[in-house]
Order: structure tokens, then C-alpha cells, then sequence
């Protein structure tokens, strides 16, 4: 296995395994678990194994978007499955089948400085984010509502 592979492989394993609330923190834990590694390394690994900062710690994206929605209040909380970053700069919403557009018509009624725009079809929302840091601020906003309604 590739020592990238290794690296973010264990740093998937620290971040469920323990709260990590900073990429310092990351740093100094897989430095103690025998990784070289500095916070450009740390950052870029966040980044491409999709790690997200929720509730003050760093956990895995994949944990927040399959969590299924509670609440069916406003923001059409009832009708969003499933909430997923891809990339930087991108958010698959996904919806049931013909609320997309719906969805997509709230998220842009709203005015946020993060969001550049969204593309809507039947069931799934692709919505551009202008940054990384964008994208998680943007995710915990569909997951608080997704989640809560």
C-alpha cells in the first residue's frame, strides 16, 4: 500500500476512532503513530478523504449524509434522502423523486454567500460551493436541517 493510502487510511481510523477537534491535533497524533507528516499533508488528506469539521470535531462525511432525516418541519426536511460533498466545490443533495426542484428553489430563495448555484433534476441537486471551507459550512447547514427540519 502506497504511504498515502497508509496515511489517510489511519487518519480515517483516528478521527472515528476519537474526537479530533483541530488538523494540529491530527498532526501531532498521527506524528505519535509514526506518520511524517505536516499540517499541508494533514490538510490536503482532509480534503480528498472527505473529512468534515460537525459539532466542534472532525468526522468522516459519509457518517453525516447517510444519516436519514428525523423531522419534516420547514426547508422540505421530508424531502431531502441524503446530503453528500464530492470534490471541493460540490454538494449532491439528493432528493425524492421530483422534489429536486423544490429543494433547489428554497436553497437559492435563500441568500447565502457560500453557495454559487444549484442545478436540479428529478431527484438530485448538484450545488456549487465557493470553496472547501464554503462546502463545510454549507454542509452543516443541509445536515442541521436535513437532520432536524
Amino acid at each position: 500500500m502506497r504511504d498515502k493510502q497508509r496515511r489517510q487510511k489511519a487518519l480515517l481510523k483516528l478521527v472515528r476512532g476519537r474526537s479530533v477537534t483541530s488538523q494540529n491535533e491530527m498532526v501531532e497524533l498521527m506524528r505519535k503513530a509514526g506518520f511524517s507528516v505536516t499540517q499541508a499533508s494533514i490538510s490536503r488528506d482532509v480534503r480528498e478523504i472527505g473529512l468534515l469539521k460537525a459539532n466542534g470535531r472532525y468526522v468522516p462525511a459519509e457518517r453525516l449524509a447517510g444519516s436519514p432525516p428525523t423531522g419534516d418541519a420547514e426547508w422540505h426536511a421530508d424531502l431531502v434522502t441524503g446530503v453528500e460533498p464530492v470534490g471541493a466545490n460540490l454538494i449532491i443533495i439528493r432528493t425524492r423523486s421530483g422534489a429536486a426542484n423544490t429543494v433547489a428553489f428554497e436553497l437559492e430563495s435563500e441568500p447565502n454567500a457560500d453557495i454559487a448555484g444549484t442545478i436540479a433534476g428529478d431527484d438530485t441537486i448538484f450545488l456549487a460551493v465557493r470553496s472547501r471551507s464554503c462546502q463545510g459550512r454549507v454542509m452543516a447547514l443541509l445536515l442541521g436541517r436535513h437532520r432536524s427540519g
